[in-house]
């Protein structure tokens, strides 16, 4: 399928649905009057506190829309499930040194954007768990935070790995590390308009670049998707944590200049 016509539209409607996806929480959470009444009703079913049953639902529905899509441009462009269902033991392999570098990738990404900004610090990083996903997936019940985190990498890697980039390169023919970048500067975007300082935008942007690019390379040379998500999770889950460690130290040590 080399339609130029086809393309311009498939591109035109991933990227709208991916500002869109990116803007959804926000909307359902300030703006959303049905989602507020699915929030009292759903209530009324859960003991849990309304902040842990309002992040549930705003991240079941992240999830829902990713899952949602990425259906309709399966079935849309015919794409084969072999995309998604084809694994081989070399595949682990490569995952781990996927995750190994994309999370290499970002911390000297984030370093060198750092020091030539002249930003950076613990203050500034703490800053990171603000993000509304973020701290959203924080006010999940403990036990389910690690899921939600990892299930995120894995609905956005579908998406943009497993749906548009292998569209891109099978459907239309586009040239893989074209289609690559593509996937990867919509991955970007999605996330960069959920963030809402600049210090947020290049962090989060470090991480997409790196990801998207890791993830993309992975697709590209197995074929398959398993490989980028299994990446993406274990990227997701390292930064979660160390995220929240940094956290812990930054507060510890703020208490502790109080004390003297």
């Amino acid at each position: 399928m080399r339609d130029p016509f086809i393309l311009g539209g498939f591109l035109v409607a991933a990227t709208v649905f991916s500002l869109l996806w990116g803007r959804a929480l926000w909307y359902l959470d300030e703006r959303s009057q049905a989602f507020r009444r699915a929030l009292f009703f759903t209530m009324g079913f859960i003991r849990r506190s309304p902040g842990e049953v309002r992040a549930l639902l705003l991240t079941a529905s992240y999830y829902g829309l990713g899952l949602i899509a990425g259906l309709l441009f399966i079935f849309t462009f015919g794409l084969p499930a072999s995309a998604f269902i084809s694994f081989s033991a070399t595949h682990l392999g490569l995952a781990v040194l996927g995750a190994i570098g994309a999370i290499s990738l970002t911390d000297l990404l984030v370093d060198l954007s750092c020091r030539l900004t002249g930003q950076g610090g613990p203050s500034r990083f703490a800053e990171i768990q603000d993000i509304p996903w973020m701290k959203g997936l924080r006010q999940l019940p403990y036990g389910v935070v690690p899921l939600a985190a990892a299930l995120g990498g894995v609905v956005e890697e579908l998406f943009f790995r497993g749906v548009v980039l292998r569209i891109l390169t099978e459907r239309f023919t586009v040239a893989p590390l074209l289609a690559l970048a593509i996937a990867a500067t919509l991955f970007c975007l999605e996330q960069l308009i959920q963030v809402r300082t600049a210090f947020q935008a290049m962090v989060i942007g470090c991480g997409c670049v790196a990801i998207g690019t890791i993830g993309g390379l992975l697709v590209v040379l197995t074929g398959s998707v398993v490989p980028a998500v299994l990446c993406h999770a274990s990227f997701v889950l390292f930064f979660m944590t160390r995220g929240g460690e940094a956290n812990a130290s930054f507060a510890a040590g703020k208490m502790g200049a109080a004390a003297r």
